[in-house]
C-alpha cells in the first residue's frame, strides 16, 4: 500500500490537484481516503498498484 498526500489552504486548488492526479493514475485502486482540516486542508489517499509485469 502507498499513500499520496495533498495539502492546500484553498479547497478549490486542492480539488483540482486531486482530480488531476486521479485522472493521470486512473489504473490505481484507492483503498482509503482521509481528510484533516485546520489552517490547511490535508487529504491522504492510500492506494495500491496492480501487480502486473513491466513490459519492455
Amino acid at each position: 500500500m502507498k499513500v499520496k498526500i495533498f495539502s492546500s489552504p484553498d479547497s478549490r486548488i486542492l480539488e483540482q490537484k486531486i482530480n488531476q492526479w486521479l485522472e493521470e493514475n486512473s489504473w490505481l485502486k484507492v483503498l482509503n481516503l482521509t481528510q484533516s482540516t485546520g489552517a490547511m486542508t490535508v487529504i491522504s489517499i492510500w492506494y495500491s498498484e496492480p501487480d502486473v509485469p513491466i513490459l519492455g
